[in-house]
């Protein structure tokens, strides 16, 4: 198990930085360009999007010995809302001033704690 007894400790943002490019792998050039434009309109093509991301994340957790069931199901399903949430445009409904880039940010926000989750 890797130390992480204080946030200053190079392991542990040296992990997080693995985590966050897995994260761009998976979440961009591996879902290629049927995904991309199905999961926009397809909920089974958006789960499987999701069911590759956080199962790719959670096999990178495994090496580094962080794997636990909870934070696959949190991964994917996570995922899963986050995605709906943008690819759906729900975001128009809650902000209707909050642009495309701007729900962007958020989700990768939103990614980004998720992440720091699996730290745990």
């Amino acid at each position: 198990m890797l130390p992480f007894n204080n946030i200053t400790n190079p392991y542990l943002m040296f992990t997080f930085m693995l985590l966050y490019f897995v994260n761009l792998v998976l979440d961009y050039p591996l879902q290629g360009s049927f995904l991309a434009e199905y999961k926009q309109k397809n909920n089974y093509a958006l789960f499987v999007h999701s069911a590759i991301w956080g199962i790719g994340l959670s096999i990178g957790l495994a090496f580094i010995d962080l794997f636990a069931w909870w934070k696959v199901i949190m991964l994917v399903a996570g995922h899963y809302a986050i995605d709906y949430w943008k690819c759906r445009r729900v975001y128009n409904s809650w902000f209707p001033k909050l642009s495309d880039h701007g729900a962007y940010y958020i989700d990768q926000a939103i990614h980004v704690v998720q992440l720091l989750l699996c730290l745990i």
